[in-house]
């Protein structure tokens, strides 16, 4: 729906509504009251496209929600940009806020988390389809008392590592990544594995497009670390979440790694943590996982007794369709040969359950480690993987889903002696054919 001057089709009831909207508002659009009074609605065009933006009263402190609307379902991309200094990234909105009304516009609403941000006047600029469109500029200011430094969540990650399980049946974690860019399809699953109340949630690292503080609050949502009345979306299920960072994070012309370890509360990238008598070691493929590096070493220091249950998870797996990526090779090998039963991974969107590999990624007389990929988060869902040899159990491409993880033997504080799992499409129904386990 298009708003193109000139264009001399007619006008449907939906156009013109918009059309007087914004006629209104390029009214106003330059009045800017004192301090402490609200900000008229500030309109424009980028890329071809209406753009409204109306911020609440300024100064902006906390978190603010912006309302933002625009005449047709696009891209819109949102940068802070203080006077005098560097254009700061806030947002990428793929698509207009799910569940909302497109009467006066396309939603594209957001809660701008301004205590993230250093005091400042500038502008909040709006393009359209792309950053290379005109900008659509709004005159803020923020005002947090944040001079030197923003405001940090507390680095008490480690309270949130989780308690030993009690529960009298074996618990079942439920893991996926890929999801947290609020659409409907994200937003679904995620309500679905909420509803499903499991012990654990693994988030298998990508928050959309690039994993910013406003990202984090808008697309991931409202932490229940933070606000457990009031978190949203995947952030409901914070505090039974053990997150591993995904490559989106590091991308785009600035790294947000800080912007991610701040949302979990300066959680390191990579730990390890004992649940139901299995070893999981959380791991970040962003960074070194040679054989000289830290990350390895750490895995190598903290492998548990012969015997043991060990779990690893991290964004990027080995082996993607038949693409098996190098620098990541050396830890499947670590684990592979270290009594490692399981590796769960997202990037690729799609679910996707390998056979037992050996530490040279080969169905073998010794290949024992499993590797599950659930990247089906429901964003950008892809297509099905292949594999030249024929080391693919299970795949399904083309539908949202996530996995579900059970270890067997572990109610009742017992420890874990196999570990099972079975694919569950967006609605939480099983995916027949998708079962499997592996003895510890």
């Amino acid at each position: 729906m298009e708003l193109s001057q000139g264009e001399g089709s007619a006008v449907t009831p939906l156009r013109r509504t918009f059309f007087s909207l914004v006629a209104a508002a390029l009214t106003l659009s330059a009045v800017v009251v004192g301090p402490d009074s609200a900000i008229a609605a500030n309109c424009g065009v980028s890329g071809g496209y209406t753009v409204c933006v109306t911020p609440p009263a300024m100064p902006l402190n906390g978190e603010q929600t912006i309302t933002l609307k625009v005449s047709s379902p696009v891209k819109v991309v949102l940068t802070w940009v203080p006077d005098g200094d560097r254009s700061i990234y806030l947002m990428t909105q793929v698509k207009p806020n799910p569940g909302t009304s497109h009467v006066e516009g396309f939603d594209y609403s957001f809660v701008w988390p301004t205590q993230k941000y250093l005091d400042a006047t500038g502008v909040l600029r709006v393009q359209v389809p792309s950053t290379a469109s005109a900008p659509v500029d709004t005159p803020v200011t923020l005002a947090n008392g944040n001079a030197a430094d923003i405001q940090h969540t507390p680095p008490d990650w480690a309270s949130y590592l989780p308690a030993p399980w009690t529960g009298a049946s074996d618990p079942v974690l439920a893991a996926v990544g890929d999801a947290a860019a609020n659409e409907a399809k994200p937003n679904r699953l995620a309500a679905t594995i909420a509803q499903s109340s499991p012990a654990l949630l693994l988030y298998l690292g990508d928050v959309y497009e690039f994993g910013s503080f406003t990202e984090n609050r808008n697309h991931y949502g409202m932490s229940a670390l933070d606000d457990a009345s009031g978190a949203t979306l995947w952030g409901t299920m914070a505090a039974i979440t053990q997150p591993t960072i995904g490559n989106h994070e590091i991308e785009g012309s600035v790294s947000h790694v800080d912007d991610w370890t701040d949302y979990w509360h300066q959680r390191p990238n990579y730990l390890s943590f004992d649940f139901g008598g299995v070893r999981f070691f959380d791991l970040d493929s962003n960074i070194a996982m040679d054989a000289d590096s830290p990350q390895y070493r750490f895995v190598h220091d903290n492998l548990p007794a012969p015997g043991s249950c060990i779990a690893a998870f991290w964004h990027r797996p080995v082996l993607s369709n038949s693409r098996v990526r190098s620098g990541v090779r050396p830890m499947w090998r670590l684990l592979a040969t270290s009594g490692g039963d399981l590796v769960v991974n997202g990037h690729t969107h799609n679910m996707t359950a390998y056979k037992p590999l050996d530490q040279f990624l080969d169905v073998s007389a010794d290949a024992h480690m499993r590797e599950l990929i659930s990247g089906a988060g429901g964003h950008s869902v892809g297509r099905a993987s292949t594999d030249t040899k024929d080391r693919i159990a299970f795949t399904l491409g083309k539908s949202a889903g996530s996995l579900r993880l059970t270890l067997n033997g572990a109610a009742s504080g017992g420890t874990a002696t196999s570990l099972s799992w079975s694919y569950r499409d967006i609605q939480g129904s099983f995916i027949a054919g998708s079962g499997g386990s592996v003895q510890c």
